[in-house]
Parts: C-alpha cells; sequence; structure tokens
C-alpha cells in the first residue's frame, strides 16, 4: 500500500505537467535465462535454473524553462527462483503485479542554476554513478550479475542498488575541462523493512581534462550508519581516491587508487587498518582490421582485507562477479586477460580471470566466453557460457550458461 501511494504522490506531482508538456520515453527490457551447476565434494552435481526479468520505463519532460522532471517505475520477476527447473517460482507471498513494482526515478532538474548555466539542481530519486566503477554505481546494472531471488521485493541489496537514491546533486560543468558533483543522498532510509538502520552519504566527484588525451578523476565519499554498513565497518566511512585515465589513438588505459578511513565514534578521517586500499589497473589497444575490431584487454584488481564497496559495480567473471557469488567488493584479487571483437552485427568477448584472497592465496580460475548478435540498433540478443575451477581442488568446479535478450528504447 506504501508503494501504491509513493507512486499515486509521483504522478500527481507530474500531471499537471504533463498534460501541456511533450514527453520523452526511455526505458529498457531485460530477459536472461541463467543455469548454474556446480560439483562439491560428493558425486553429485546441483544444478539450478531460473528466468529474470526487468521492464524499466521512464519518461522526461519540460516543467518550465530550465526545469524539468525524471519519472520511471521499474519491475522485476523471477521464474524458477525456488531453484527448481521448470518450476513456477513460490509466489504465495506475492500480492500482485505492484509487490515487484518500484519507483526507480522522481526527480526535478534544475537548468542554469543563479542564472549561471554552468550549475544544475537535480532533487529527488535519481541514479548517480558510472557503470563498471569499482567503488560506487548505483543504476541499471547487467541483468547478468543478479542471481537468485532478484525479484524479492524485501532485498535491500536487489532494490536499493537496483533503483534510485533519494537526495541531491548539484552539478558544476564548464563543458570543457572541469566538471564537480557534490551528492548528498538518504541511500537507505531508517524506516526500512529490510535491515531497519539509516545510511546517509556525501559524494564529492571531480573530474579534470588536462588535455584531449589525458584526464584525472578524484572522489571523496563521506557514510554514516547507524547499523547497515555499506562501505568499510564502524558508524562513519570516508574513501577518498583519485583515477587518471589516457587515451592516445587505439590505447586507452586507466589506473586507481583508493584508501578508506573508518570510525566508531562518527569522526571524519578516524583511522585507517591495515590494508583498507584499492587499487586497479585497466589498459586496452583496438585494432582495426578488415571490416571486423579485436581489442586486447587487460585488468588487474585489488581490494584489501579491510576495503570493501557494496556499491561496487566491479566485474571480475560471469560467474564470481554475480551476486550470489561476491557482493560488491572486499579481500579480493583480481587478474584479468580478454579480448572484444565485432564484426557488423555480431559480437564477441573472451575473458580469463585469477581470482583470490587479497593475500594472494585460495585462488580460483575463470573462463568466459559470450556472443552478441545486434537485432537492430537498440535490440540485442546474447548467449555466454562460463567454467570455474579452484587452484587446490580441480575436481570442484561451477559452471554458468546464460542467454537472453536486451531491448532499449527512447532517450532522455
Amino acid at each position: 500500500m506504501k508503494k501504491f501511494l509513493m507512486m499515486l504522490i509521483a504522478v500527481a506531482l507530474f500531471v499537471p505537467a504533463i498534460a501541456s508538456a511533450q514527453i520523452n520515453w526511455y526505458g529498457q527490457l531485460d530477459i536472461m535465462g541463467s543455469m548454474d551447476r556446480w560439483q562439491g565434494n560428493t558425486n553429485f552435481a546441483d544444478e539450478y535454473s531460473y528466468t529474470n526479468s526487468r521492464l524499466f520505463v521512464g519518461a522526461n519532460f519540460g516543467l518550465e524553462e530550465n526545469i524539468e522532471a525524471n519519472v520511471a517505475l521499474m519491475y522485476k520477476g523471477s521464474w524458477g527462483d525456488n531453484y527448481l527447473a521448470g518450476q513456477q517460482a513460490n509466489n504465495t507471498s506475492d500480492t500482485g503485479l505492484l509487490s515487484k513494482t518500484v519507483l526507480a526515478e522522481a526527480n526535478i532538474v534544475f537548468k542554469n542554476l543563479f542564472d549561471n548555466d554552468r550549475l544544475t539542481l537535480k532533487v529527488g530519486k535519481f541514479y548517480y554513478g558510472e557503470k563498471g566503477d569499482a567503488i560506487f554505481y548505483v543504476g541499471l546494472r547487467d541483468i547478468s550479475k543478479w542471481g537468485r531471488a532478484y525479484s524479492d521485493p524485501t532485498n535491500i541489496y536487489y532494490n536499493g542498488m537496483d533503483a534510485g537514491m533519494d537526495g541531491a546533486q548539484l552539478t558544476y560543468d564548464d563543458k570543457e575541462k572541469l566538471k564537480v558533483d557534490l551528492v548528498y543522498s538518504k541511500m537507505i532510509n531508517e524506516n526500512n523493512t529490510s535491515i531497519g538502520s539509516k545510511v546517509n552519504l556525501m559524494i564529492l566527484n571531480a573530474k579534470y581534462k588536462i588535455n584531449d588525451n589525458i584526464c584525472v578523476k578524484g572522489y571523496v565519499y563521506d557514510s554514516e550508519t547507524t547499523g547497515y554498513q555499506v562501505f568499510s565497518s564502524g558508524n562513519r566511512m570516508e574513501t577518498i581516491g583519485v583515477k587518471p585515465m589516457v587515451k592516445f589513438g587505439a590505447l586507452t588505459a586507466s589506473g586507481e587508487i583508493a584508501q578508506q578511513y573508518a570510525s566508531a565514534q562518527s569522526k571524519m578521517f578516524d583511522e585507517t587498518f591495515d590494508d583498507a586500499i584499492l587499487t586497479k589497473l585497466n589498459a586496452s589497444y583496438q585494432f582495426d582490421l578488415t571490416g571486423m575490431t579485436l581489442t586486447p584487454r587487460v585488468q588487474y584488481l585489488r581490494a584489501g582485507n579491510n576495503f570493501w564497496s557494496d556499491t561496487s559495480d566491479a566485474n571480475f567473471g560471469l560467474i564470481t562477479g554475480t551476486y550470489w557469488w561476491w557482493w560488491g567488493i572486499y579481500n579480493l584479487e583480481s587478474m584479468n586477460i580478454g579480448a572484444d571483437w565485432s564484426k557488423g552485427k555480431y559480437s564477441a568477448s573472451l575473458d580469463i580471470y585469477k581470482n583470490g584472497n587479497a593475500s594472494g592465496s585460495n585462488y580460483w580460475y575463470e573462463y568466459d566466453l559470450v556472443g552478441k548478435y545486434a537485432y537492430t540498433k537498440d535490440i540485442e540478443f546474447y548467449a555466454g557460457y562460463a567454467y570455474l575451477t579452484y587452484e587446490n581442488n580441480s575436481s570442484n568446479w561451477e559452471t554458468r550458461g546464460i542467454m537472453g535478450v536486451n531491448w532499449k528504447f527512447g532517450s532522455k
């Protein structure tokens, strides 16, 4: 009932403006089937299959000059999330369509703030971050990263990180060299029924373009909680980091290093634990061949034993990177060699991962192959297969096969 009232209020706020405004619809439909198998210490392999679906539909429209609004709803559903292949999930607690529908976006954007075309203010519920970011991303993640029980409406992980966050974002953008974001968000409200605690977040994020080939990003995250810890430990946490990025012709590379601080007394930059550092290195080179491209790439990612973030969107494998296997990022060292190939409507990616604990122990190897077909510029079919085995026990393995479709439509 509360969710229905939220949607009703959002509609009531914007309906008068919608009647006279030009509406730009945007959205995304994802449907993906997955079969997960693994062999443990017995002669039998467990096999779970399920299909996840997600429909995201939004509308962007002008309210007045330099003022616009965004409203979006998201539906999520699972078939077979009781792990039994071909059987309907247990829907005894399902109260209908609204039980799996969330308000994903509802915000107003004020441009040309204080008569300065470099300033923009966004207020309400919104997404923030860059897809694939190692520390912070709240947005529509690849559906392949979601596992079983994806549609559980009470799960804070599946809703809190896939739908938008409540707050405000002030942006300075000179459109040439400097862009700075100041964000405040109540990521999790203390009245939620899942964890019963609040998480308040402040973000200062700056990006400076030195020239056409080099830019540098710097950021500070400050989080305070009464219980559930999105970052690090204690009642208060800070993450400070820097990320230089370069592009010279076909070569693209970046490096990132971040340090976390924590406090049990809610003090800023109070103390840091041993090995509370994140390090990330990426490089790729695109070869333009006759009618096709080939892009070899490498990645090194390490989150120390005392570094973690539940909002990470880092990728370290089709199996390992799922949120049932390894939620967020913590105590991890990942080395990846891969290549992307594309020709016309067809593309494929091959990846080899060596993942393990940050201490450099308990390694496991994962091999991924994903193929894609662009049916149109907006509709894409894909299929993939992954195999994982452990360094110290090669008879203990896991596999995952996926097949799905992604349709993106409209734009803001």
